[in-house]
């Protein structure tokens, strides 16, 4: 104790004050304080060490050798290629899942979050009592990091929506990695939770860009064509409205019921977290659906996914493999409500596991001011 008796007791209470207040930023930060990301709404440069080692661990030597796109978004070449399987051009979707395989089933999904009304449309979905899959932004989520911890805990579903929200198909084979695993990273180091889940940016999507992405071990989650896209991101532009974008969905959903595929096999909606006025299209839609007979589930609850992250505070779980893939899923699991029940209960321990984790870290720093109170009493 020597060096503490060197103190003063008005200096040494000046530093305790000064560890008191560093346990309690820390203690209240999320993993990702201090972590250095590349900026926001730009594609990450393929020069970055992180990358340059993210590289190394997979090999894209045999990537399908399809030329990049242009445009944001791309537009549709005059011809193209059978082997190129391009959905947004050719409605070629691979093993990409378009659809939920339960009867009656809505995949509720919103992209390009999280952002400042997103809380809105959480409390909407507490309100409803529904889950749903956020599809998010790398970049948004190092801006609204407790907004990602929020969905979590309430037991939604988390994917990914790249980084900078380009067009895959414009990019090159390093680019959509580093799109990738600078989002993944982000949400890992908010959440403890590593996503294997995600959504092309504007659905943009060929067998180049799902060689790259079953490389790193991805999911894609298109949606059931644009029946059921809302166009909802045209609202602020000014290029659609409120009613418009409510009343798209549901004359598909009647339509949908009418020709009986109500009994056969769900479908996947695409909306978006991006203004108040999306959040209103929710608002309406959702107990349009539930007032219809649908069962509205996140993406992972309705593939009936026991394991719907590649990994829990890096603990791998499952195999990564895809569940049930591509429109030909609906044959898979239809069991019901049970197992929907089930799966959401599944997300809600995990949940509760994470506020665990995090409150034993929270322990150990408190164990630290006690050491550093019983010091000063000493002197």
């Amino acid at each position: 104790m020597t060096f503490l008796r060197a103190f003063s007791r008005p200096h040494f209470l000046s530093a305790l004050i000064y560890i008191i207040g560093a346990v309690y930023v820390q203690a209240g930060s999320s993993p990702s304080s201090g972590a250095k990301y590349p900026r926001a709404g730009v594609v990450p440069p393929t020069n970055s060490p992180e990358v340059k080692a993210w590289l190394k661990e997979i090999d894209l030597s045999e990537a399908p050798k399809i030329g990049l796109n242009h445009g944001a978004p791309p537009s549709c070449p005059a011809k193209i290629d059978p082997s190129v399987c391009y959905w947004t051009c050719q409605d070629c979707a691979a093993d990409d899942i378009v659809a939920c395989p339960g009867s009656n089933v809505w995949g509720l999904t919103f992209d390009d979050g999280p952002t400042e009304v997103t809380p809105s449309l959480l409390e909407v979905l507490h309100k409803e009592n529904v889950k749903a899959t956020f599809f998010l932004i790398g970049g948004n989520v190092v801006q609204y990091p407790n907004i990602v911890k929020t969905e979590l805990e309430q037991g939604h579903h988390l994917a990914s929506h790249t980084w900078s929200h380009h067009a895959l198909t414009t990019l090159t084979n390093e680019q959509i990695v580093a799109e990738m695993k600078w989002t993944e990273k982000a949400i890992e180091d908010v959440t403890g939770y590593r996503v294997k889940y995600m959504r092309p940016p504007y659905g943009d999507v060929d067998n180049r860009v799902r060689f790259v992405l079953r490389k790193l071990g991805y999911i894609v989650v298109d949606w059931t064509g644009d029946a059921f896209d809302t166009n909802d991101w045209k609202i602020p532009m000014k290029q659609a409205t409120v009613p418009s974008a409510i009343e798209h969905l549901e004359k598909s959903i009647i339509t949908y019921i009418a020709n009986k595929n109500f009994n056969k096999k769900g479908f996947i909606s695409l909306e978006h977290d991006l203004s108040s006025e999306t959040v209103d299209v929710a608002k309406s839609l959702i107990p349009f659906g539930t007032s219809h007979g649908l069962i509205i589930q996140s993406i992972s609850n309705c593939l009936r996914d026991a394991f719907p992250y590649a990994a829990m505070h890096g603990v791998v779980k499952g195999n990564g493999s895809n569940p049930t893939t591509g429109i030909n899923a609906v044959a898979h699991s239809q069991s019901g409500a049970n197992d929907a029940n089930a799966s959401i209960a599944s997300s809600a321990g995990a949940s509760n596991f994470s506020l665990l984790l995090r409150s034993e870290k929270i322990s150990l720093y408190v164990l630290i001011l006690a050491s550093a109170v019983a010091m000063l009493s000493s002197l």
